[in-house]
C-alpha cells in the first residue's frame, strides 16, 4: 500500500524536537511537502497500531483531506506542542507563521471542512471527542489491506500521533453505508433491541455487526454489548 497511499500530518519542529523551535516550517524545500515539519508521506503502520476514523460524508472526507494537503503545501505552518492552539486562529490558509501540533491541526481540518468544532482533544482522546460529533462512523482497527479512503483520520491505538489521508481511494465511489433502524425501544440488550428493528440478534450475527462498528475481535463483553446498542438506540448502528 506504500506509495498509493500518501498520509499528512504535524510531525515535528525544525529541530526534531516537540517545542521551542521558529514559528513557521523551516524544513520545507518544495512543494508538494515531503520533508517539513508538516508535511505528507507514504502510509506506514505505526508501531501502536492505527485506529481508523472515516467521515460519515464524503464531501467532509474529500474536504478534510484538502485541508490538510493545504495545511502541508503552506511553509509558514510549523510545528510546537507548546504553541499548538495557533493554527486554530491562523488556519490552513494563514499568511503568516504559525504553529500546531498533531492533534490540533487534525481539529482545525475538521472544523474547515465541517464547520463544526469537535473541542480540543488529544490523540488520548481522539476517539471519543470525535465520536460525540456524530460525523464519524465508529472508530476501527486498522488491518493490514484495510483500504484507506481520502480523509480517513488515523490516529494510534493509546497516546502518539494522529494524520489525515490526503490521498487514498475517493470516498464518493464508495457503496452508501446503510444503518439498522433506530431502535427506539427502553430496551438494554443489544439482543433484544436488534431483534425489535427486525434483526437477527444472534451471537454469529453480532460478531459480523461489531466487526464492521469497530469491534474485530467480538466476544460479547458488556462494554462491546453496550456500545453497540447505543449505536443501535442512535440510529448509527452499521449494517455489515
Amino acid at each position: 500500500m506504500a506509495g498509493s497511499v500518501i498520509v499528512g500530518s504535524a510531525r515535528s519542529d525544525e529541530l526534531g524536537k516537540y517545542s521551542g523551535g521558529t514559528a513557521g516550517d523551516q524544513k520545507q524545500k518544495t512543494t508538494p511537502d515531503r520533508k517539513g515539519e508538516v508535511s505528507m508521506q507514504d502510509f506506514y503502520v505505526h508501531k501502536k497500531g492505527w485506529k481508523v476514523i472515516r467521515p460519515i460524508n464524503p464531501l467532509h472526507a474529500t474536504d478534510i483531506a484538502k485541508a490538510m494537503e493545504r495545511a502541508c503545501n503552506n511553509k509558514l505552518i510549523g510545528y510546537d506542542q507548546g504553541q499548538r492552539l495557533n493554527i486554530l486562529k491562523a488556519t490552513t490558509r494563514t499568511t503568516k507563521a504559525t504553529e500546531c501540533d498533531c492533534s490540533s491541526l487534525v481539529r482545525e481540518c475538521i472544523i474547515e471542512a465541517t464547520g463544526k468544532d469537535p473541542g480540543n482533544f488529544t490523540t488520548q482522546n481522539e476517539v471519543s471527542a470525535l465520536a460525540k460529533t456524530k460525523l464519524f462512523h465508529p472508530a476501527v482497527e486498522y488491518k493490514a489491506g484495510m483500504r484507506l479512503l481520502s480523509g480517513d483520520i488515523l490516529v494510534t491505538c493509546g497516546k502518539g500521533h494522529t494524520v489525515i489521508v490526503v490521498q487514498g481511494k475517493s470516498a464518493a465511489t464508495q457503496k452508501p453505508v446503510q444503518y439498522f433502524p433506530q431502535c427506539l425501544s427502553p430496551t438494554r440488550s443489544i439482543v433484544d433491541g436488534l431483534v425489535i428493528v427486525g434483526a437477527n440478534g444472534s451471537f454469529e450475527n453480532r460478531i459480523r455487526i461489531a466487526a464492521a462498528n469497530g469491534f474485530p475481535n467480538y466476544t460479547g463483553t458488556v462494554h462491546e454489548n453496550s456500545t453497540l446498542l447505543k449505536l443501535l438506540k442512535e440510529g448509527r448502528l452499521v449494517k455489515p
